[in-house]
C-alpha cells in the first residue's frame, strides 16, 4: 500500500509504572494519520481509572490518583479504542512498551507498528545525517523543528509525534520509499541491527 493512502494512528500512553504484567494504563491519546494528513479534529484523549495507585509515576506524567477517581474503567472506553485503532498502523516514540499495554489492555490486539525513532535512525542513513543514539522526544521533536511546549500528556504527545511522523513520511517518499511494506521491511532490518533502543 502507497504511504499516501495508508491509514496510521499515532499513541501515547501514560502508565503507573513500566512493567506491563504488574502496571495499568491512566491516559492515553490517539491521533488519525491519513497518508501525510494528521487527522487532528478525530483525536481521542481519556484519562484511565486504575486499580493501582498512579503516584510513583505522578512526577513524569503529574496525574494524581485523586485526578482519576472519576475516569472511566478502561473496559468502558475500549471499543472506542479499538475501533480508533482497528485497521491502522499504531505510530508512536518507543512504541513497543505502549503496543503491550494495548495488547494486554485489548485481549488479542494486534496491528502493525512504526517507532519514530526507528524511522529516524533509517533517514539518517539514507540522508548521511548524524542521530542521536537514543534521543528523547523533545530532542526529535527539536531536530524536525516541532515544538514541545506541553509535554507528558498522553494526546500532546501523541500529536508531537504524529507531526515528527509527517515529516519523516515527506522525506521518506522523497528517498523512493513510497511503500508501507518497503517501510516495515526497512523497519524489521534495522531492529535487528539495533535490537534495543
Amino acid at each position: 500500500m502507497n504511504l499516501r493512502e495508508a491509514k496510521f494512528a499515532s499513541i501515547d500512553l501514560e502508565t503507573t509504572g513500566l512493567n506491563v504484567e504488574k502496571d495499568e494504563i491512566i491516559a492515553i491519546g490517539i491521533v488519525p494519520i491519513q497518508g501525510l494528513t494528521i487527522l487532528a479534529s478525530q483525536s481521542f484523549y481519556s484519562l484511565v481509572k486504575s486499580k493501582r495507585s498512579a503516584l510513583k509515576a505522578m512526577k513524569i506524567h503529574g496525574i494524581s490518583d485523586d485526578v482519576l477517581k472519576n475516569a472511566p474503567s478502561f473496559e468502558e472506553i475500549s471499543e472506542k479504542v479499538y475501533e480508533m485503532l482497528r485497521d491502522r498502523i499504531l505510530v508512536g516514540f518507543c512504541i513497543k512498551l505502549d503496543y503491550d499495554f494495548l495488547k494486554k489492555a485489548l485481549k488479542g490486539f494486534e496491528a502493525k507498528t512504526i517507532d519514530v525513532l526507528r524511522v529516524d535512525r533509517i533517514l539518517g542513513k539514507f540522508l548521511g545525517e548524524k542521530y542521536a543514539e537514543s534521543p528523547s522526544l523533545d530532542a526529535l521533536a527539536k531536530k524536525y523543528g516541532i515544538k514541545t511546549t506541553y509535554r507528558h500528556n498522553a494526546l500532546a504527545d501523541a500529536f508531537i509525534t504524529a507531526q515528527i511522523f509527517q515529516f519523516q513520511l515527506i522525506r521518506l517518499l522523497k528517498t523512493g520509499t513510497n511503500t508501507v511494506e518497503k517501510l516495515l521491511a526497512m523497519i524489521e532490518k534495522e531492529s535487528e541491527e539495533h535490537p534495543i533502543i
